[in-house]
């Protein structure tokens, strides 16, 4: 959570290779009161933007270049510092990956293509709007 003077605002990022599909959840998110999300397009990008600020939310594809949506969950679950921060994943073929969900305990899945209100939903009840 990032404060500017009296306002607390939830922080999301959003990891998706697709530009502008990644800059559409962005822009979405960003146009909710009290939410800032930031849109990475791959895992090492995200892990840097993880050094400088903990989200209170991460939106992950699941199809990802070099490092998966799910090989990089599988990291921040190991450590201590992200290990608590809610994920939604967001994928066009979620029945492939249901049993890694499922092994990982992983409930918060949108099937691609989805409605933008389902997002913002998903989002707001991940990382509720903080009460002003």
């Amino acid at each position: 959570m990032v404060t500017r003077g009296n306002t607390r605002t939830r922080v999301v990022i959003v990891v998706e290779d697709d530009q502008p599909i990644g800059e559409l959840l962005a822009g979405v998110i960003n146009d909710e009161d009290g939410y800032r999300a930031f849109h990475v397009t791959r895992s090492t990008e995200a892990l840097q933007a993880l050094e400088q600020v903990k989200p209170d939310l991460l939106v992950l594809d699941v199809g990802l270049p070099g490092m998966s949506g799910l090989e990089l969950y599988d990291r921040l679950q190991k450590d201590e510092r992200t290990r608590g921060v809610p994920v939604m994943f967001e994928t066009a073929v979620s029945q492939e990956y249901r049993a890694e969900f499922r092994k990982r305990g992983i409930r918060n899945v949108l099937q691609k293509p989805f409605d933008l209100n389902e997002l913002i939903a998903s989002v707001k009840e991940l990382a509720p709007p903080v009460a002003a």
